[in-house]
């Protein structure tokens, strides 16, 4: 297979939080919101401090990135590089690494478990299931590179992507 043009991948490989924290980003978000217009409505009749005007963009801003944040990976194949990255509120952390020669791309399912512990309640096994992974396997290792985590159409989306970037072969693992 030939390689395309592609030089620049950059893919979303899952969420920075659990599913739990993220749903309750949504309440966050929503106080954060009413809080704002409370202190707006009473900025003009009562006298309010600087805590309770600060208090609703706080929440929006907190809620924002719990629901947001994501894992990401961006390859550049021009320059054969990769970076794994943490996308907060805009912002991408990760530095550069060397990528290696990818020799084939494998999709096979993938189930995240993590234990839920708030501290309070007793804690709990969270399970999500019915994910996908796209692995780059790469030259003289065993070890790969997680290029994404998402839903099985969209996983294979990525792969067939990949493949034409790399031209290399596409395994699907059901």
């Amino acid at each position: 297979m030939e390689k395309t043009n592609f030089s620049q991948y950059d893919g979303k490989v899952k969420p920075l939080f659990p599913s739990t924290a993220r749903f309750a980003g949504y309440p966050i978000l929503g106080l954060g919101i009413l809080a704002l217009l409370s202190s707006l409505s009473q900025l003009f009749v009562n006298e309010i401090n600087l805590l309770q005007l600060l208090i609703g963009p706080v929440f929006i801003a907190l809620g924002y990135v719990m629901i947001t944040s994501y894992e990401g990976i961006r390859l550049d194949t021009a320059f054969m590089r990769y970076r794994k990255y943490e996308w907060i509120a805009g912002f991408q952390h990760g530095e550069w690494l060397n990528l290696p020669t990818v020799i084939k791309i494998t999709v096979t399912p993938y189930s995240a478990a993590y234990v839920q512990n708030d501290g309070i309640a007793p804690s709990f096994v969270v399970r999500e299931g019915g994910l996908y992974r796209v692995l780059l396997s790469v030259e003289g290792s065993r070890i790969g590179i997680i290029a994404a985590i998402d839903k099985q159409e969209k996983a294979l989306e990525k792969a067939d992507l990949l493949k034409q970037t790399f031209g290399t072969e596409v395994i699907f693992l059901p």
